[in-house]
């Protein structure tokens, strides 16, 4: 194997991880609702029709970050995302640590800092962006 092969299956095996763990988030939001989401921005004096953003930012562009179609946009969608949601519901804990000494939003930053390498090494060739 050479090393553009293992980059390449690097990038989609990237691009797959991180979309199939985001798109259990907006799966819950399909089973369960949005209830919780529609009155954190009734909280915050935010319109509801913004709760479609949820579904764009987690099942939507996850989707579109699996199979590598328009994936460094759909990667800040899912980036926007969460940061709309530490803005909405954990503002207070940005640099706060879990009582077992982690992050309190480690996996916040990790789904930020993981759709930023998608966006800086793009999809490889395993995409459709990549013909």
């Amino acid at each position: 194997m050479n090393s553009s092969y293992n980059e390449n299956f690097a990038k989609l095996f990237l691009r797959l991880f991180v979309g199939i763990l985001f798109l259990l988030h907006g799966y819950a939001k399909l089973k369960y609702g949005t209830s919780f989401i529609e009155s954190v921005l009734e909280k915050n004096n935010l319109p509801q029709f913004l709760v479609y953003g949820v579904y764009i930012g987690e099942v939507i562009a996850p989707i579109f970050v699996i199979i590598g179609y328009y994936t460094k946009t759909f990667s800040l969608i899912i980036i926007i995302n969460i940061l709309f949601a530490i803005y909405l519901v954990h503002p207070s804990e940005i640099f706060s640590l879990s009582s077992n000494g982690g992050l309190a939003l480690e996996l916040q930053y990790f789904y930020i800092f993981t759709s930023l390498l998608i966006i800086l090494v793009g999809p490889g060739k395993f995409s459709i962006d990549e013909k």
